[in-house]
């Protein structure tokens, strides 16, 4: 347990500064370069993130399993270390090469231009680099090493994008700072993580280039890269769909609005990897009460967590927009809908959590591939008539459609569900809070939009902190709080 929490905390850690950071990036181009350019970074890096869960080939989860099949066994740890690195670098570059080729053939097709095209490349370039950091973090995960993942992939890259995108347009270089920073930013990352395997494991690039194949691991590697292909997909939909149904300046409206939103499912992600193997254990036990009491409690915790932010976006979304500059004030609507889109499915992921978990996988996959069809159908009903606002419409619905799905599988599979009077007590918190932000909101009129969005966050998350003081935490809430962070045991 203690190795799962110091784990947990090392991931979410990372992956807030890494959201932070990348929210930071899209604002940057937005102010700097504009709602064109931001358009088409956004499209380019769909490109080459789909371009990189192909060359990676599942290779990410499966190297994870096969070294720990063997934990008596070092030389064979390490031949199946080197296998899903030199498999995946061979598939790597044949994805950036295709890419590359295609990408006068994409930038037409989503009514791009030059830089488009441009971008592509650059991007397509990077491709082989953000897929050995990929996997080369996800061997040292096998062999208990997480933080150089992190680091790597959530300080270095989003980091050094941001630096170098600032720098070249200070430069003058225009264009340049959306074409070099991901590349350069990849070389960077990966450099400095094959550095770190190399002196904890010894792997250097010759053992890489004669590895010999280990087909097994292969095999059930592929599975794993259809079920990250689709989640991508499901990713990237709506801003491919804008793109093609419009152009770049259109995706590049909608995109900080969507990424905007989309900072509150890192509570989620952070919660439910701290979750995911407590209810590995307790399935594998048979202890159904507890995987539900667990359920609850922690689904709890999420919405107490995300509710703040959500209440603050929903509550001020022009002053939120204005952060990137007068050219987006139109997505308002938009930013409302997909905050309390993310919200909702925050606040019921741990539904599919619990069947990974539970043995079902193989459900979870289906309810993926049928979710992004879902999508796929309403973005061509809505985004030609709605354009963002029907993109928006259309996440709403599939979350919605999906979490009855897959609360009907765990109700039928496992009989427990996650719903409680308890569970209203934050969501009552944040209604007056929400109405306190929207009584105080015209006081914040004549500030600039960063110091009326600091103030409201600090009421925010001040009067709600309050009342769910005054509601008071659960006597399960303690306990399981206890459970996950032993060390405040010993502060008590």
């Amino acid at each position: 347990m203690k190795i799962i929490v110091q784990q947990a905390g090392v991931s979410f850690s990372g992956l807030v500064t890494g959201q932070i950071l990348r929210f930071f990036l899209n604002l940057v181009i937005a102010r700097l370069l504009g709602a064109d350019e931001l358009g088409v970074y956004a499209l380019a890096l769909s490109f080459a993130q789909i371009a990189e869960v192909i060359a990676i080939a599942g290779l990410d989860g499966g190297v994870l399993r096969t070294v720990n099949l063997s934990p008596l066994d070092p030389e064979r740890q390490r031949r199946a270390a080197l296998s899903a690195l030199s498999y995946s670098m061979r598939f790597s570059f044949v994805a950036s090469l295709l890419l590359a080729s295609a990408a006068g053939i994409l930038s037409s097709m989503f009514n791009g231009s030059v830089l488009l095209q441009l971008t592509i490349i650059c991007y397509a370039i990077s491709v082989p680099l953000h897929v050995f950091i990929a996997v080369a973090g996800h061997v040292m995960q096998a062999f208990r090493e997480l933080r150089p993942k992190i680091i790597a992939s959530q300080i270095i890259v989003p980091g050094g994008l941001l630096i170098l995108t600032l720098s070249l347009w200070a430069a003058g270089g225009g264009a340049l700072a959306i074409l070099l920073p991901m590349p350069i930013a990849a070389f960077a990352a990966a450099i400095w993580i094959f550095r770190d395997m190399k002196a904890r494991t010894g792997l250097c690039i010759a053992d890489i280039v004669r590895a010999g194949s280990n087909r097994s691991m292969l095999y059930y590697s592929l599975p794993l890269m259809l079920v990250a292909l689709t989640g991508m997909a499901s990713h990237w939909l709506d801003i491919l769909m804008l793109g093609w149904y419009s152009d770049a300046r259109t995706v590049g409206i909608y995109q900080p609005a969507v990424r905007t939103a989309g900072l509150l499912r890192s509570v989620y992600l952070a919660f439910a990897g701290i979750a995911a193997p407590l209810f590995a254990s307790l399935s594998a036990a048979g202890r159904k009460d507890e995987m539900e009491r667990l359920l609850k409690v922690v689904t709890r915790w999420i919405v107490v967590a995300a509710l703040p932010p959500a209440v603050v976006l929903m509550v001020m979304p022009s002053e939120v927009l204005d952060l990137f500059g007068a050219g987006f004030s139109g997505a308002e609507p938009v930013l409302v809908l997909l905050s309390a889109a993310v919200l909702f499915q925050a606040s019921t992921g741990l539904y599919d959590t619990l069947l990974q978990m539970s043995g079902v996988a193989r459900l979870s996959a289906i309810n993926s591939l049928l979710a992004l069809a879902i999508h796929f159908f309403l973005n061509t009903l809505l985004i030609p008539r709605y354009g963002i606002s029907g993109a928006a419409f259309a996440v709403i619905i599939v979350y919605f459609l999906l979490t009855a799905l897959r609360a009907v599988e765990v109700w039928l599979k496992l009989g427990i569900h996650l719903f409680s009077f308890q569970l209203f007590k934050p969501f009552a918190a944040s209604g007056v809070t929400a109405m306190a932000l929207i009584v105080l909101r015209p006081f914040f009129a004549g500030f600039p939009a960063y110091a009326a969005l600091a103030f409201a966050a600090l009421v925010a998350c001040s009067l709600y902190a309050v009342l769910i003081w005054m509601m008071k935490l659960e006597h399960e809430d303690l306990e399981i709080i206890a459970d996950m962070f032993p060390f405040l045991k010993k502060q008590s």
